[in-house]
């Protein structure tokens, strides 16, 4: 289930090279950050970057003659890169690529991308995510894997002739491992990699990426971090002119307000006025387009601290999905679960969630809901980790598949007609009513025979709200039949020894 038993390497070695230990049951929630690249003090990183800026002045070149769609498509357009088990797949390892749309908005907006404006140290692709409406964090991450592709390759083929089973690694061609310049194409190339088979039988390359150019949440460059700077932002500008103009701006809108709270008899509120200061900073950046470059040249200074940010998303990360799931496979082993393949989808879907309950309230399974005595707040890690309950079925465990209606969580199926959803939830979730809602439309979208709910929550007050939730819709008597509150406190659970 995890690349060091895939392998039979230690995790510690893996580590020691520089990488990570990655799951080969689903993707880890972890992003390259070109920054990270960029900002690193390893010669082959700098040129690694070098490379990267070096496609994009190719692009920019190419952009400047105009493309057809089908040029457009061939140079801007990237397909995802699954091989390195990181992205958002709760099952597998195959997400979205980045696609036509993705494609066209780089083509838009690659002159913006590498125009520095003087101002910043060098150019940095993910500038023009500060533009992208959304999440940025896996488009920036897909795209910069496919750019270093060859990199990770030879990382990987490097570590695989050393300490790999000469038996579990082949020889196989990598598309697009690198750009020829020359015949403006992309080139495949074999290297020795480890292998899996997938689903379907065929052989799949793996590749590791180093740590140190990891993180979970946005890149360093990103569109939130910007608007949220805009006081650092003007208090580095150097025009004079420039930094008069944007701080009047900001403080005319501000007067606006304070005057309008005056004349309304109304109270000046702090928060208002943050909010006001952040929406004229808005305003102003469409009329100077440098201030982006302002920004971008105080990231490249925040070179400790991106750093520092980065790893302890990563430590996080690793012990919330890594050492937490192989803790639960290690008590799903030792409790000796009985596989049983003849039965419907819905009580195989019961039967397990039951153990996974019965694991996390009995078995101190709880424990790994915790890092440093902070909860796992998101249903997404929870999913994460009761997808390694699954291991060793036969059944088809499907995973937010959405068919028309919205994303069910999980679809557990022995064939078409056999089907059951599995729906999660914080207790803590404001809207936790609206599940019975969820499931039913899931249901009729799926055709399923059913559904089953767990709700986990990790205090008292959440316990009694979500029985309350079920009770007020017409559910108590499906407690424990088909709806499961899930204890994860771990304030309530004193060891046997103490127990009385």
């Amino acid at each position: 289930m995890f690349f060091s038993e895939q392998f039979n390497i230690d995790t510690e070695l893996i580590r020691a090279y520089g990488a990570i230990d990655i799951s080969l049951v689903c993707d880890l929630p972890l992003f390259v950050d070109p920054m990270l690249i960029f900002n690193s003090n390893k010669s082959e990183y700098n040129e690694l970057h070098k490379e990267i800026i070096r496609y994009f002045h190719f692009l920019y070149v190419k952009a400047k003659q105009g493309l057809s769609s089908k040029e457009v498509n061939a140079w801007f357009n990237f397909s995802e890169v699954p091989n390195n088990w990181l992205g958002y797949s709760l099952v597998g390892n195959k997400g979205l690529a980045l696609g036509k749309k993705y494609a066209e908005f780089l083509y838009k907006n690659i002159g913006f991308a590498l125009d520095t404006n003087g101002i910043s140290k060098s150019q940095h692709i993910e500038k023009a995510m500060l533009l992208y409406d959304g999440s940025g964090k896996d488009k920036i991450s897909d795209l910069t894997v496919n750019l270093i592709k060859g990199f990770l390759c030879e990382y990987t083929e490097n570590f695989a002739k050393n300490y790999i089973n000469p038996n579990m690694c082949k020889k196989l061609p990598v598309e697009k491992a690198y750009f020829n310049y020359d015949t403006e194409s992309f080139v495949s190339k074999e290297y020795t990699l480890p292998y899996i088979y997938n689903q379907k039988g065929q052989i799949e390359y793996i590749l590791l990426t180093p740590y140190d150019m990891l993180r979970e949440d946005e890149p360093a460059i990103n569109k939130k971090d910007f608007y949220n700077s805009h006081e650092r932002i003007r208090a580095t500008i150097e025009n004079d002119s420039l930094r008069a103009y944007v701080n009047n701006y900001i403080r005319q809108a501000v007067l606006q307000y304070e005057e309008k709270q005056r004349s309304n008899k109304k109270p000046i509120r702090e928060k208002s006025i943050q909010k006001i200061e952040k929406n004229a900073f808005e305003e102003v950046v469409k009329e100077y387009p440098e201030l982006y470059d302002y920004y971008i040249k105080l990231r490249e200074a925040d070179t400790d601290e991106i750093r520092l940010q980065c790893m302890n998303e990563l430590n996080e990360q690793l012990e919330k999905l890594l050492i937490s799931s192989k803790n639960l496979i290690s008590i799903f082993n030792q409790s000796e679960y009985s596989i049983e393949e003849n039965l419907s989808a819905r009580e195989e879907a019961k039967r397990r969630l039951k153990f996974f309950k019965h694991i996390i309230e009995n078995c101190d399974g709880y424990k790994n809901l915790y890092v440093k005595g902070k909860q796992i707040a998101r249903e997404n890690d929870l999913q994460r980790l009761f997808r390694f309950v699954w291991y060793g079925t036969n059944y088809k465990v499907n995973s937010e598949p959405n068919n028309g209606r919205g994303q069910a969580d999980f679809i557990i199926s022995m064939g078409q007609k056999n089907q059951n959803i599995i729906e999660f939830k914080l207790a803590s979730n404001s809207k936790l009513d609206h599940i019975f809602t969820q499931v039913k439309i899931y249901e009729k979208a799926n055709c399923a025979d059913g559904s089953l709910i767990a709700i986990f929550y990790f205090t008292e007050s959440e316990y009694r709200n979500s029985k309350q939730v079920v009770e007020n819709a017409g559910y108590k008597n499906e407690l424990n039949k088909s709806i499961y509150l899930i204890d994860c406190r771990d304030d309530n659970k004193p060891s046997a020894s103490i127990a009385k």
